[in-house]
């Protein structure tokens, strides 16, 4: 069993330092993120050139959150035990070649392939945290995790932008060619610097266990995906998520019986572990919510009663400043985890994304507020996503570590399904008066009221995050935080 000592079982002395590697793991978590963001301001436009309902194209964002939210865990264990730049380098390579075959296609069929085989992609930065927990010293480790968290968020912003840009002057498919030239640098950078380990971790992979994992998240995402569409009434969405409560008791029987479940429930179980994953559920709601909120807000025909009438292009620049906000929390964020633990960051960021959904009640009527709010909204959740893998990485054993934090990575994207089906959910059901749609020329548009009950209700979901952080058990001593040491439980002593 690995002992998780940094540095053991490498085949030769590493040629780049830990700054180096860092660009190599932060570009490929833009990679992802890029792709993740990049078609969401299209989805019309794909729907118009396809010829398909507004429930199929749908998919084209469905699909590839499936395909994420099953690979992340699967790849995080395999590359816990096989070896992280390996799988790494294949998570990359599907991301690659889910864009090429995007861009060489206007079949709806190969659109939706393509985005499944981007989603494996959602592995990426498990892994790269766990690279940062193998080859980095302890005390470059927080800020290091923090930068690759903000780097999401960059990547996510110029997504946005740069298919505002491609969408208002060239064809879609220029989107997906950068997509894959992303990911095509990403992993000659990864191949060229990332180091690997000669000696792999004893152990195997959980089939079972990782097809019940994946079959309870499947049902569940593609139940709520289709009933913020179609109704919870309709038949596929109550047999969607009695089929994923079946598979959720099915996978949690067999982990607990395992010897070597996929997920050691055990181990996840552990407070600091199992409160970290709830904040990270109600925080994935507020940054999935604020994509589906803030854009159309924004782009609304002011006839509405509310909106700007702004481009794509525009929108994406006004919620640009939230990226300053993320990226100014990476640093403070580090100094807090190594002075005081992870725990104030987590239980801070939250409060002030929560305090810039209050703002946006009184101030939604100016543009300005969006790109002012969005500083303080970013930063808040760039504290929340840089303090959490530092917390459970200080509390899962080192062969857990991309695994618990896929885990980690999958619940904030439960989260944020769940609560944008909420949302919309919530919109649909507040819509603009019949005279007022048609004075802005659409056919149909929420009212204010709907967008405004939203904001309320994510700012309230931050603060639930907020609580349950500041429940997490930690002690400080001497203003410095106190080292986890992780105990090995009845699992791994049998390994």
């Amino acid at each position: 069993m690995s002992t998780g000592t940094k540095g053991a079982g490498r085949t030769s002395t590493k040629r780049h330092g830990p700054t180096t590697i860092l660009v190599a793991l932060s570009f490929a978590a833009t990679t992802m993120a890029v792709m993740q963001t990049v078609v969401s301001p299209i989805l019309p436009q794909l729907q118009n050139r396809l010829g398909v309902s507004s429930s199929a194209i749908a998919w084209v964002l469905t699909g590839n959150l499936l395909a994420s939210a099953v690979a992340t865990p699967l790849l995080g264990r395999l590359g816990d035990l096989r070896g992280r730049k390996r799988f790494l380098l294949y998570a990359l390579a599907a991301v690659a070649l889910g864009s090429i075959l995007a861009a060489c296609t206007t079949s709806y069929v190969m659109l939706i392939a393509g985005r499944v085989l981007q989603g494996m992609g959602g592995g990426v930065v498990p892994l790269a945290l766990s690279v940062v927990r193998d080859e980095f010293p302890k005390e470059r480790s927080a800020g290091s995790i923090a930068t690759i968290g903000a780097t999401i968020s960059v990547g996510a912003t110029f997504g946005s932008v740069s298919t505002g840009l491609i969408a208002d002057r060239w064809d879609y498919h220029l989107l997906f060619w950068l997509s894959a030239l992303v990911a095509l640098l990403s992993m000659l950078m990864v191949w060229r610097v990332v180091p690997d380990t000669a000696e792999r971790r004893q152990g195997h992979v959980d089939l079972i266990g990782a097809l019940t994992l994946s079959g309870w998240l499947a049902a569940l995402l593609a139940a709520v995906s289709t009933g913020s569409r179609s109704g919870w009434g309709d038949p596929l969405v109550v047999g969607g998520l009695a089929l994923a409560v079946l598979l959720f008791a099915a996978w949690i029987g067999w982990a607990l019986h395992h010897p070597e479940p996929l997920v050691d429930l055990r181990v996840m179980a552990r407070r600091p572990v199992l409160l970290a994953n709830l904040s990270g559920i109600f925080t994935g709601m507020a940054m999935y919510g604020s994509s589906l909120l803030f854009p159309p807000f924004i782009q609304a025909p002011s006839a509405l009663g509310y909106g700007f009438g702004k481009s794509v292009l525009i929108a994406g620049l006004i919620m640009l400043p939230g990226t300053l906000g993320n990226l100014a929390a990476a640093p403070v964020a580090a100094r807090m985890t190594n002075r005081h633990g992870p725990k104030p960051a987590l239980v801070l960021g939250p409060l002030l994304s929560g305090t810039a959904f209050a703002l946006l009640l009184p101030l939604h009527g100016h543009w300005w507020a969006f790109s002012m709010v969005g500083v303080l909204f970013g930063f808040g959740l760039g504290l929340a996503f840089s303090a959490m893998p530092a917390l459970i990485n200080d509390h899962v054993p080192a062969d857990m570590t991309g695994v618990a934090n896929g885990m980690n990575a999958v619940l904030r994207t439960v989260g944020g399904a769940t609560g944008t089906a909420v949302l919309g959910a919530i919109l649909s059901a507040s819509p603009a008066g019949a005279a007022t749609a048609r004075a802005a020329g659409v056919a149909h548009a929420p009212g204010l009221t709907g967008y405004l009950v939203c904001f309320g209700m994510l700012g309230a979901g931050c603060l639930v995050a907020a609580v349950l952080a500041w429940s997490i058990p930690g002690v400080r001593r001497g203003g410095r935080g106190v080292p986890v040491v992780v105990e090995p439980d009845r699992v791994e002593a049998g390994r």
